[in-house]
């Protein structure tokens, strides 16, 4: 029977106890007891939470963040196919980002969790509108760094600006990649994200992109309210109303026609080094490169004045210029390329991957 039972069940006793000194200096010192062993308590778990979250950040957030600034940055850079290294494999950064996940499980809540799902998910379906898997990979990157974002926040871990920022970019990329049916196609927009005013990629903006998800893909309203964002953040470009307008539709729509007969010219002959060269021209440049791959393999007349069946001496291949053997690599990182090398020669074949891709996506071209 507790003290308090006791004394509640024997008023009079009760009282007279509670009038005596000894009785009130030992409830005082139960009291003081109790409230003690409840403050240890609680502030050894405050440090189990703030060990834990310690941990969270080292283990996984420290790891999984900067391989998912890597992955937007080298898949969106401007430079790539020309001065990016030719070796870097943005497949390979995926599978890390992803692999860091798996193995961190007990660190992450159930949006990344369910994201994560639907990108493993993905592997056993074929992606017939050509951009879901790669927009579910950037619903999972994002969910990630707002997560992150949150518990930064939340605990005064680190200063946001930067990862809010790309935090913005990557929803941005988002929905450029569902407009425009794919991380291919979306680049030529994307890569001219240094034309946005960086101080406006802040929470407010972040907030209105995150709005634009409760609206139905392809809507009038969303493409709306898209247009409006980037519109803000371009505001003080130097861009006058025409190159404004075509900027922005590259954004909505991916339809870059060949009418320019230095350009026709460069692709009749691609061994030639076409020199300086446009985002637009190198996303034509690469289509022609896989459309002579497929058609070298079928015997399909090829008018390219410089074609000699994708076979080469080691020699000859080491001599090609950068744009060439990056469009090569940028094919092969796809999985549309399969690059042989055998004693003194260099066989280039399109793989199924690549032949998909032509039919899909690339054919008449």
């Amino acid at each position: 029977m507790s003290i308090l039972v006791f004394l509640t069940s024997n008023e009079v006793l009760g009282l007279a106890l509670l009038k005596t000194t000894w009785f009130r200096t030992l409830l005082t010192a139960l009291a003081a007891a109790a409230f003690t062993q409840w403050l240890n308590n609680s502030l050894t778990k405050e440090r189990e939470r703030e060990n834990k979250l310690k941990e969270t950040f080292k283990v996984f957030y420290d790891k999984v963040i900067p391989e998912i600034q890597d992955f937007f940055t080298i898949e969106t850079d401007m430079r790539k196919g020309s001065s990016l290294k030719s070796d870097v494999d943005v497949r390979e950064i995926r599978e890390r980002i992803l692999e860091t996940i798996s193995n961190n499980m007990i660190y992450i809540n159930s949006e990344i969790h369910e994201a994560y799902r639907k990108v493993i998910t993905n592997k056993y379906y074929d992606c017939e509108d050509g951009f879901s898997h790669d927009a579910d990979d950037i619903t999972l990157f994002y969910v990630v760094v707002e997560e992150y974002i949150k518990l930064s926040q939340k605990h005064a871990y680190k200063d946001n600006k930067s990862d809010i920022k790309n935090a913005c970019l990557l929803l941005i990329w988002k929905n450029v990649v569902i407009n425009c049916y794919g991380y291919d196609m979306a680049y030529a927009a994307i890569s001219k994200r240094h034309e946005f005013d960086s101080e406006k990629l802040n929470k407010e903006t972040l907030e209105r992109l995150k709005n634009l998800e409760r609206e139905e893909v392809d809507s009038n309203e969303r493409n709306r309210l898209f247009r409006e964002i980037l519109n803000d953040l371009i505001a003080n470009s130097n861009m006058n109303t025409k190159e404004r307008e075509k900027f922005l539709k590259e954004f909505f729509d991916y339809n870059i026609e060949v009418n320019d007969s230095g350009a026709i010219s460069k692709l009749g002959n691609l061994d030639l080094n076409p020199g300086e060269i446009t985002v637009e021209f190198r996303g034509m440049y690469r289509k022609k490169v896989l459309s002579n791959l497929y058609k070298s393999k079928y015997n399909i007349e090829i008018n390219d004045f410089s074609y000699n069946g994708f076979i080469y001496t080691k020699q000859e291949f080491s001599e090609l210029h950068n744009e060439l053997k990056n469009a090569f690599n940028y094919w092969k990182e796809k999985g549309a390329l399969r690059i042989e090398d055998e004693n003194e020669t260099v066989k280039l074949i399109i793989t199924a991957i690549g032949e998909d891709y032509y039919e899909e996506n690339v054919y008449p071209f």
